[in-house]
């Protein structure tokens, strides 16, 4: 087989390893979202993702979910596997003791705690390690992740509604749709994905919105309100639906 059918290869294998990450989004923080696929001989044997901050990783969920013994398979993981004691135990061990041969990585983990060591550890084993393979669609998955990491502090998304003539609501105050269909959709992804949601108390004073996400099977977020004279009505939504 060529490099360029390999490559071909690898990459659909990583594009359904991301598939699978996308899945424990808005649940695996602080953690970031992996998946992983396990191939032999062009048969998946096993695949999995982090499903939410304190469960198995993805390499060691989709080892488990092998249908058979995975000596000699290749492994594709969405994010360098760790190789630390957390939560849960160092994936490099597992993918070691699974007789794993080669792994494919999609992004390399900024975490001083893995940063490399990971693949290092691989590769001394004699492990063959390929990175980059997806690279940018990897990178963008944990954006939130990679930036607390980097810049130790929290990743903001800035939602705003405005007429092209920068107006948001009617000449009386009173509120309409700016947004359309598609875009209060997103609104909605956002507020599963993301772990908290930001609003001043003229929008609660106004809107007396829910700020809750409206999707099946969605999460809420931790919900907090810029209020520094608690002018929040007893009576709001946010007050009544509060734990």
């Amino acid at each position: 087989m060529d490099e360029t059918e390999q490559r071909r290869i690898d990459e659909r294998y990583m594009a359904l390893a991301l598939s699978l990450a996308e899945r424990g989004a808005g649940r695996t923080g602080p953690n970031p979202m992996v998946g992983a696929v396990v191939v032999r001989d062009g048969r998946i044997l096993g695949q999995g993702w982090h499903t939410r901050c304190g469960a198995l990783h993805a390499e060691r969920e989709a080892l488990a979910a092998c249908t058979e013994d995975p000596a000699g398979a290749t492994m594709y993981v969405t994010l360098e596997p760790c190789c630390h004691q957390g939560r849960q135990p160092p994936c490099t061990d597992a993918l070691l003791s699974a007789g794993i041969a080669r792994v494919v990585v999609g992004s390399e983990d900024p975490n001083p705690l893995v940063a490399g060591k990971g693949l290092a550890q691989l590769r001394a084993a004699g492990v063959q390690v390929d990175t980059g393979v997806g690279k940018a669609a990897c990178d963008a998955l944990n954006a939130v992740f990679f930036h607390y990491i980097r810049a130790r502090r929290p990743y903001g998304v800035l939602k705003y509604a405005m007429t092209l003539d920068g107006k948001l609501a009617t000449r009386t105050g009173a509120a309409r749709w700016i947004t359309g269909e598609a875009a209060r959709q997103r609104v909605h992804r956002d507020r599963g994905r993301y772990a908290a949601i930001l609003t001043g108390i003229g929008t609660v004073l106004a809107d007396d919105p829910l700020l809750t996400c409206r999707i099946e099977g969605g999460r809420d977020p931790l919900r907090v309100v810029c209020d520094s004279r608690l002018r929040i009505p007893l009576g709001s939504r946010l007050v009544q639906t509060a734990r």
